[in-house]
């Protein structure tokens, strides 16, 4: 899992950046919201760890401006309000889970692979870009010519471009949400599963398709 990590207090975001990284996962440390939202608009990340009181910002504004951008990242708000009320406003603004400071790693660790198994929204079950619909959990592509069932590794990569449609999704990012384990990956290997999933699309028909942008990443675009 790829982690978003926001907390102003530098000390606290290092050893818990440490212990997450031990137990294997990719955390991105940002302790302004400023930094902080541009990093989650621009990164699939699998899961956010959002601090409440970010120096004169509060965590919840971020939070807020995320939903309203239909950025759907899991989000765990981690902080000192432990009253019910502060609870309650948390979740109502989108936040998926709560944990009050002090905390124990472990449990940390827990909550965010419990977030990890979740649907990334039940809500979202099918995803449509264009002409052309991706059921996630039957991880079936849908067009006008016909449908067909996906690979793991294809499905990853389709939900990933129809999630972040017209935004640039990096080689690096494809890579590491294909092999989190291993943290590293072939560009041959990845360039052959784009070639697939290009052909998977242009047997279902409609009107998306995959853009290399040299350098840089892919991108899906629907064509009018």
């Amino acid at each position: 899992m790829r982690i978003l990590l926001i907390e102003d207090n530098r000390l606290l975001a290092i050893s818990t950046a440490r212990s997450l990284t031990a137990s294997r996962f990719t955390v991105d440390v940002f302790h302004t919201v400023a930094d902080a939202w541009e990093a989650w608009n621009t990164t699939p990340y699998d899961a956010v760890i959002l601090d409440l009181m970010l120096g004169e910002d509060h965590g919840l504004d971020l939070l807020s401006q995320a939903r309203q951008a239909a950025l759907t990242t899991p989000v765990l708000v981690l902080t000192a309000l432990a009253e019910i009320d502060d609870r309650v406003r948390g979740l109502d603004r989108g936040a998926d889970d709560y944990l009050v400071k002090p905390f124990a790693i472990d449990e940390l660790i827990a909550r965010l692979r419990a977030l990890g198994r979740r649907p990334e929204q039940m809500v979202d079950a099918i995803l449509t870009l264009g002409s052309v619909q991706y059921d996630v959990a039957a991880q079936m592509l849908s067009g006008p010519k016909g449908q067909v069932t996906l690979s793991r590794a294809e499905s990853m990569v389709i939900e990933r471009f129809f999630r972040r449609s017209e935004r640039v999704v990096s080689k690096a990012q494809l890579g590491e949400a294909l092999h989190p384990l291993e943290g590293h990956y072939s560009e041959n290997s990845l360039h052959i599963l784009i070639h697939r999933v290009r052909r998977r699309l242009a047997g279902v028909g409609g009107n998306v398709s995959i853009q290399a942008l040299r350098g840089i990443g892919y991108i899906a675009t629907v064509t009018p």
